[in-house]
């Protein structure tokens, strides 16, 4: 339970990215249904891909240390 061998940030990082996504989302079709169809908008909905681009900029950390820890392991076993 105390052991950092099982990460949890990547659990809480998919969650965020989840939620982000939505909120942009909900955001860009409540600017085109009030203010038509206008740069604000699609503003938001680029926003959410470069918020996809952050995030997995995020857990490609993460699997690094996930790809080295594998990688320790399998030369300590040789």
């Amino acid at each position: 339970m105390f052991s950092f061998d099982k990460l949890i940030t990547p659990r809480i990082i998919s969650a965020l990215y989840i939620i982000t996504l939505a909120f942009l989302v909900i955001a860009a079709v409540l600017t085109f249904f009030t203010r038509g169809f206008n740069a604000a908008g699609i503003m938001l909905l680029i926003m959410a891909v470069f918020a996809r681009i952050f995030f997995e900029c995020i857990m490609v950390t993460f699997k690094n240390n996930e790809y080295l820890q594998r990688i320790a392991e399998s030369l300590e076993k040789k």
